[in-house]
């Protein structure tokens, strides 16, 4: 800043006989970032004229041209936003307000403060100061109370910028080394300026140092941005990748669940058929009994009413909901059926014949016992009958119709 300063100073403010008193670099708020520079300057001569002017870098050089310039007692309020936080924004109200933003909070304190101690020694407390921080006033109040608002050397500028010590014992040292420091003044002052163009030109050197250092960093800053796209297009690629190996899992999850499901199908529909083949399924000894079996003999007839009970059985099974509506479990049933009806009829025939065996049988023995006036013993007939106590019991419960009518066919040959 100190470069651009007296660069300033030599190249605008000298020709117009102007000096330098505080300058900030600035930006409109609100726009596009270009920045800009404000400048306090008084005039050289008397009357003294306050002025602020905004300088600004030229587009097509390195050189710096004077755009605008306000004289300070068209300035009505200077407001710094904020008097407690850091804030780089302030405002200065000419015959309209342009809003600023300084590049640094501790520019903008110093600007306001010069113009403060301007408004202060020039314009009689004009200017109104507001969201001003007291502590910044109070630091640029003048030690000496001999200073008056009006009195003293208007040229003498410096007294805004105290030296310090050290700064004294350089000057000491500087005059010391310079025989014509007193006597001579504008040698002195040549001499000085010759020393600070030698100055000049070293920290233009230096800038131009800087900016190569620049220059080098942002090759590395490049570097390293074209290092972070390709970093991102690899974490692009992670997370395609990541996303097919996700979708393949959910595939994977929703076939494990289909597989479960399936499993959990197939015991059910496991456990429905053994029921039914436990339940529905006849055994092909009964059917043999059922379809040939000998009902003349003792173990012929416990075969018969063995597979009449388990096809009764069979039968008589509670299905579950939506079992009858199989085919194979209608098949089944109706198999059962002509099995039944097939046996109700080989037995209703073959007891049939039982009985009419037994009533020529009892006719032959009345008429041996007639001439002895004595009823013949039944019991042979009875243990005879015994033997199908069951099938009638299973002929009654499952064909009523059979069973009634053996057993009028009965009574009648009884009566007979």
């Amino acid at each position: 800043m100190t470069a651009i300063k007296h660069a300033l100073q030599r190249d605008i403010f000298t020709p117009n006989d102007e000096r330098l008193l505080s300058i900030v670099n600035v930006c409109k708020a609100g726009k596009k970032k270009k920045n800009c520079f404000l400048c306090a300057t008084v005039t050289t001569e008397r009357p003294v004229q306050v002025k602020m002017v905004k300088v600004k870098k030229s587009d097509k050089g390195d050189f710096y041209k004077r755009q605008i310039a306000w004289a300070l007692r068209d300035l009505a309020v200077v407001d710094a936003k904020d008097a407690i936080k850091e804030n780089p924004e302030f405002d200065l109200h000419f015959e309209k307000i342009y809003k600023w933003v300084a590049s640094s909070t501790a520019e903008k304190n110093a600007f306001i403060s010069c113009i403060w101690k301007l408004n202060q020694r020039y314009l009689r407390k004009k200017i109104d100061f507001v969201n001003v921080s007291s502590q910044l006033l109070e630091e640029s109040v003048p030690s000496g109370e001999n200073q008056s608002v009006t009195g003293g050397d208007e040229e003498v500028v410096d007294v805004y910028q105290e030296l310090n010590a050290r700064e004294e014992q350089d000057i000491e040292i500087m005059m010391e080394g310079c025989e014509c420091a007193i006597s001579n003044a504008e040698a002195f002052a040549e001499r000085l300026s010759r020393e600070l163009q030698v100055l000049d030109g070293a920290n233009i050197q230096s800038i131009m140092a800087s900016e190569k250092q620049v220059n080098i960093l942002m090759k590395l800053l490049d570097e390293a941005l074209k290092e972070v796209d390709q970093i991102e297009l690899k974490l692009s690629s992670y997370e395609e990748m990541l996303q097919s190996v996700k979708e393949q899992m959910d595939q994977i999850s929703e076939s494990n669940h289909l597989i479960h499901l399936s499993n959990t199908n197939n015991v059910k529909l496991l456990s429905e058929i053994e029921f039914l083949v436990n339940h529905m399924d006849l055994a092909k000894g009964h059917i043999k009994a059922l379809q040939e079996g000998d009902l003349a003999s003792s173990r012929g007839i416990e075969a018969c009413t063995n597979a009449a009970d388990a096809l009764l059985q069979c039968m008589n099974v509670a299905l579950r909901p939506g079992h009858d509506m199989l085919l194979a479990v209608k098949q089944q049933q109706q198999r059962f059926s002509d099995l039944r009806e097939q046996f109700a009829r080989r037995l209703a025939s073959h007891l049939n014949n039982v009985f009419v065996q037994q009533g020529h049988d009892q006719s032959s023995t009345l008429a041996q016992h007639s001439v002895e006036l004595a009823l013949p013993n039944h019991h042979p007939f009875h243990r005879d009958l015994l033997r199908y106590a069951k099938l009638m019991e299973w002929l009654k419960s499952t064909d009523y119709g059979k069973y009634e009518g053996l057993t009028k066919f009965r009574k009648e040959k009884s009566m007979s």
